[in-house]
C-alpha cells in the first residue's frame, strides 16, 4: 500500500515536522515539532484543477457576474479538530463553496497564531503573487 501511495502522491505532497510555538498553561511559549503537510507547487495544482474543470465543462462565469476574461480564486483557512487548513476554491464553478470544490493545500497541527501562519504559509507568498497576475489560456 505504501508503494502505491508513494506512486500517486509522488512529489505532489510534502510533509515535515516544523518548529511551532505552543502556549504554555503557566504563561509563555514552548517550541515543539508538529506535522506540516503541503502541496509545494500551488500554481501547478490550480492550473491542473482549472484544466480539469474546463475539460469536464464545469467552468462558468456566473451569467456575466465574473468578467469573461477572468478566473477568480478564493484563498482561505480554517482551524478545527486540532489542525489549521489552508485551502483554495475556484470561483468559476457552479458551487465554489462546496467541499467538492475546495482544495486544501497546507495543513499543520498547531494553533492559528500569526507566527504559526508565517511558519507554514510564507513558502506560498511568491506563488500567490504569481497567481494574482497570471494569464491562463
Amino acid at each position: 500500500m505504501r508503494h502505491i501511495s508513494r506512486r500517486i502522491v509522488g512529489d505532489n505532497l510534502k510533509g515535515e515536522i516544523a518548529p511551532f510555538p505552543f502556549r504554555l498553561p503557566s504563561d509563555g511559549e514552548e517550541i515543539k515539532g508538529a506535522p506540516l503537510v503541503y502541496i509545494p507547487e500551488l500554481v501547478a495544482k490550480v492550473v491542473h484543477l482549472l484544466e480539469e474543470n474546463e475539460r469536464t465543462g464545469r467552468l462558468t462565469w456566473h451569467e456575466g457576474f465574473i468578467p469573461a476574461s477572468e478566473i477568480w480564486l478564493k484563498i482561505g483557512g480554517d482551524k478545527g479538530g486540532g489542525t489549521f487548513k489552508m485551502n483554495f476554491q475556484i470561483v468559476n464553478v457552479a458551487t465554489p463553496n462546496s467541499v467538492h470544490n475546495t482544495c486544501v493545500f497546507c495543513c499543520f497541527a498547531a494553533g492559528d497564531s500569526v507566527t504559526n501562519l508565517h511558519i507554514a504559509l510564507d513558502r506560498f507568498k511568491d506563488q500567490v503573487e504569481h497567481l494574482h497576475g497570471m494569464k491562463w489560456r
